[in-house]
């Protein structure tokens, strides 16, 4: 059983906006929340009077809006006033705030562009595909040639969304873009993987074998994708699907739907406890 947890505060009838995941928390125990689960997101953005004014104005905690304002006033660093804010609600436990104080002095040696990368990241680690694509476009429109370093990985990592987002030929793009520049032997199979999704068996084929470079890589796929077919075959849902074949081959259409019913209902389950977790 988890610890026991005293909210502090209301619970907001209007959210605060966390503009750099794209979500909406409603009381101060979600904003803990979040930045336990990603402390790549605290920046100085959260030093601002619209955190305050909600803190005192919706949350009904008038104390720390007062303490956090008073801090800022004086000019105080991001560690401190995010220290006051989590010393009041006491959510934490010590290793998430001793990571929290780790990575918040970790960022101060970053640069902006660099922030605004893990963002993306974050967005992307936790599904938000959509989101996390137009997290790395918008700093593909602003990054330096200085930082021109971080454009493979954001490349890969487009490609990556895309991909879970059944968007292959835009994928491919991206993760050619992204081997071109790094030639990992990872990116190219993925790339590969990205092709073969959304090309015909004989395109691919020819593509293949008109471009010799990637015959390895393109063997090495094969051997993956063969052993999730092997994966798939001796999975739960393979017995399933082969179940349901057999009722709609026999007509038994009411234990066919009565089937899918329950094979929909446990996906979304499953589902809704990955994006929970």
């Amino acid at each position: 059983m988890g610890r026991l947890i005293i909210c502090t505060g209301r619970y907001a009838e209007t959210p605060y906006y966390v503009n750099s995941v794209c979500m909406n928390v409603y009381c101060v125990e979600e904003l803990c929340y979040l930045f336990a689960l990603n402390p790549f997101i605290i920046t100085n953005d959260f030093m601002d009077e619209s955190l305050i004014s909600w803190l005192r104005n919706e949350c009904d905690l008038a104390q720390l809006a007062d303490s956090l304002n008073a801090l800022l006033k004086k000019g105080c660093t991001l560690s401190e006033f995010i220290n006051a804010f989590l010393d009041y609600v006491n959510y934490c436990d010590p290793e998430e705030r001793q990571v929290i104080d780790e990575t918040i002095r970790s960022n101060s040696g970053l640069t902006e562009f660099e922030r605004r990368k893990h963002q993306a990241d974050y967005l992307l680690r936790n599904f938000m595909f959509e989101a996390a694509v137009e997290e790395y476009e918008a700093l593909l429109e602003v990054l330096p040639d200085v930082e021109s370093g971080l454009k493979p990985i954001i490349f890969h990592n487009m490609g990556y969304a895309y991909a879970n987002l059944f968007m292959f030929d835009i994928a491919a793009k991206y993760f050619k873009r992204s081997f071109d520049m790094t030639g990992l032997a990872d990116t190219g199979i993925m790339y590969l993987a990205s092709l073969r999704m959304y090309m015909s068996d004989e395109k691919y084929l020819a593509f293949i074998a008109n471009n010799s470079e990637y015959h390895d890589a393109s063997l090495a796929l094969e051997s993956r994708m063969n052993k999730a077919m092997g994966n798939f075959e001796a999975s739960r849902e393979n017995t399933m699907l082969s179940a349901l074949k057999i009722y709609k081959d026999e007509g038994n259409v009411a234990s066919y739907y009565d089937q899918i019913d329950k094979v929909i209902l446990r996906l979304k389950d499953e589902y809704l406890k990955m994006v929970t977790d």
